[in-house]
C-alpha cells in the first residue's frame, strides 16, 4: 500500500473531501499512482489527515463514481487501470470548454491576450 502524499488545509474555502479527491485524482492522472495500486484505507487516511472518516469516504466515493478507483469488499480501494482513458476524456473536455470560452470571449469582444490572462487567473485560482 502506497502512502498518499496529501495536504489538507482546513482554512481553505474548498471542502476537505474536495482537496483530498483533487490530489488523489492528480496523482492517478499523472501516473504517480499505478493501476491496481492499493490506496491508503479510508480510516488510516482520516487519521493521517486529522479529518473524519466521512470526509475520506466521500472523497473515495467521488473518485469511484468518476471511474478512477474501485473497491474490493473487505480489502480496500485500488487505482483503476483506465487512467489514460480518463485523462483523455478530461483533455477532450478541457478542449471543448476552451473552445466554448473562446467563442464567448470573441462574442464579448475580448482579445486573445485578455482570454489568456483570464485563463491564467482561473488556472491559479484567482478571481478577476
Amino acid at each position: 500500500m502506497i502512502e498518499l502524499a496529501i495536504i489538507v488545509s482546513l482554512q481553505s474555502e474548498i471542502p476537505a473531501y474536495e482537496q483530498i479527491k483533487a490530489q488523489i485524482k492528480a496523482q492517478i492522472l499523472s501516473g504517480e499512482l499505478a493501476a491496481d495500486e492499493p490506496l491508503t484505507s479510508m480510516r488510516q487516511l482520516a487519521r493521517d489527515l486529522r479529518v473524519s472518516v466521512i470526509t475520506t469516504t466521500r472523497a473515495y466515493g467521488d473518485l469511484e463514481a468518476e471511474g478512477l478507483i474501485y473497491t474490493v469488499q473487505g480489502r480496500g480501494c485500488y487505482v483503476k487501470g483506465n487512467a489514460d482513458l480518463v485523462r483523455e476524456q478530461y483533455v477532450r473536455s478541457v478542449g471543448d470548454a476552451l473552445a466554448a470560452a473562446a467563442n464567448k470571449g470573441k462574442a464579448a469582444g475580448l482579445t486573445l491576450a485578455e482570454l489568456q490572462r483570464r485563463l491564467e487567473e482561473a488556472f491559479h485560482g484567482q478571481r478577476h
